[in-house]
């Protein structure tokens, strides 16, 4: 936490699930579908699911194989 402002300093925030599919191009659904497979993993925040980007990230460079038990 910064000293002064007594708020965290976050670099990175996590993503919610629209983030994610923006970022992707892909429907909501598809997220939370991709998250139940494994192949996307994700945060829970009590009932709220939270992604992080670098993950995310991954994920996209990655073709969406890794991780992926319905991709060979």
């Amino acid at each position: 936490m910064d000293a002064r402002s007594a708020t965290p300093r976050v670099a990175d925030p996590l993503w919610t699930a629209e983030d994610v599919a923006a970022f992707l191009r892909v429907s909501l659904s598809m997220v939370y579908k991709l998250r139940r497979q494994g192949s996307l993993p994700a945060v829970r925040v009590g009932a709220l699911f939270r992604f992080q980007p670098d993950t995310v990230r991954g994920f996209a460079r990655s073709d969406g194989v890794a991780g992926d038990p319905g991709r060979r």
